[in-house]
């Protein structure tokens, strides 16, 4: 099996997960790099023949959504569900000190 390349995205994500995290961080990173791939073959497909095909099957005949395009939004669909798990495994980030809002920042600094 070839190992595809991870993106500078994902490299980032993952230098920044937990020590006792990292096994499965780097399981979800090679899961997404493989739906990359997939997605990018799908989307291309996607180009060459359009959204909708003619099917022919007996007596049934219509335009469907083309297989490609049900592949390609299952396939994304699940693409953000991984890279929602990789982002929980990173450290919540301290928002208690600032808020981001300059009045809230404000009182915080001026309660004694």
């Amino acid at each position: 099996m070839a190992r595809r390349k991870i993106s500078t995205e994902l490299k980032e994500i993952l230098e920044k997960i937990p020590q006792d995290k990292k096994a499965i961080a780097a399981r979800l990173a090679d899961e997404l790099v493989f739906m990359q791939a997939t997605l990018a073959e799908l989307k291309q497909q996607v180009k060459e023949t359009g959204t909708l095909e003619h099917f022919q099957q007996g007596k049934q005949d219509f335009m469907r959504e083309s297989p490609a395009l049900r592949s390609y939004n299952n396939t994304l669909k699940q693409y953000n569900s991984t890279f929602k798990q990789l982002c929980d495994l990173l450290p919540k980030e301290d928002t208690t000190r600032s808020t981001g809002n300059p009045l809230y920042d404000f009182i915080e600094d001026k309660d004694v």
